[in-house]
């Protein structure tokens, strides 16, 4: 298979993530306050049917899949593996964070993160064919102080080339980016979750639960935390209903586009 050279042009407004993170718990739901991140040895990461993750490196949350997407939608318009640059200052509006030296210290710790990390997806499709990608989430990364010390001027980020494979067409999906950065860690999942399904079907909150690797240790904690994010979803209009049926413990979704289908 030909990669293509460069990520998919999508629009300003949205953000692109591979389907097999979406439906996965690579990026977990955990609080941001929560406590010092776990390290993974070959770790392997729940996801739906069809998807294998084994990871190596820190435990990644929703702000580190915030600075990815990002990265991402900053690289679409450069030939993969060569050097995105950009400014802190821009990146931390993007992301609505503080601008301020605790956002860059925190930047700094997630563009570590997600390079440190050895990464291997495996795909199978309908007809049982299997493809995958092995590497980092970013290569490498480098920033320089401005005379005055304030590391917010220039940034550099490297992809690398061969995460093309997570991008053809029918292996990921848009975000709307505003929606996005509305959203608390796990209605923020829950979002890019059901956004890499046009028909979504029932789910079991054990399942959503094991999905999500949420830190709600007993499964009636995270039914009353994922009721709270489903409700904001529809607040937001992006579910018009969402309900955790109590017979079969099981939520189901409707979003806009199936009504009008």
């Amino acid at each position: 298979m030909v990669l293509p050279l460069q990520l998919p042009l999508w629009p300003n407004k949205q953000r692109g993530i591979p389907n097999a993170m979406a439906r996965s718990a690579l990026f977990n739901v955990t609080n941001l306050r929560a406590g010092a991140r776990k390290s993974y040895e070959r770790r392997v990461i729940a996801a739906v049917g069809g998807i294998g993750i084994t990871y190596t490196g820190f435990e990644l949350r929703q702000d580190d899949a915030d600075v990815l997407l990002q990265i991402l939608h900053l690289a679409r318009p450069h030939d993969l593996g060569t050097n995105v640059s950009f400014t802190g200052h821009s990146l931390l509006k993007s992301l609505t964070w503080s601008i301020n030296n605790a956002s860059k210290e925190r930047l700094i710790s997630c563009l570590s993160r997600l390079s440190a990390t050895t990464l291997d997806i495996s795909i199978t499709d309908r007809e049982g064919l299997r493809e995958g990608y092995a590497g980092s989430l970013i290569r490498s990364f480098f920033w320089r102080d401005d005379s005055t010390g304030k590391a917010l001027r220039n940034w550099t980020v490297l992809l690398e080339p061969k995460i093309a494979a997570l991008f053809l067409p029918s292996s990921y999906s848009r975000l709307d980016w505003e929606l996005r950065m509305s959203l608390p860690p796990l209605a923020k999942w829950l979002h890019t979750f059901y956004q890499t399904h046009s028909m979504p079907f029932p789910m079991k909150v054990e399942t959503l639960h094991r999905l999500t690797d949420s830190d709600a240790k007993e499964l009636w904690h995270f039914r009353a935390d994922l009721k709270k994010a489903l409700g904001l979803l529809v607040d937001k209009s992006f579910f018009i209903s969402a309900v955790i049926d109590p017979r079969t413990d099981t939520v189901q979704v409707v979003r806009k586009h199936q009504i009008e289908a």
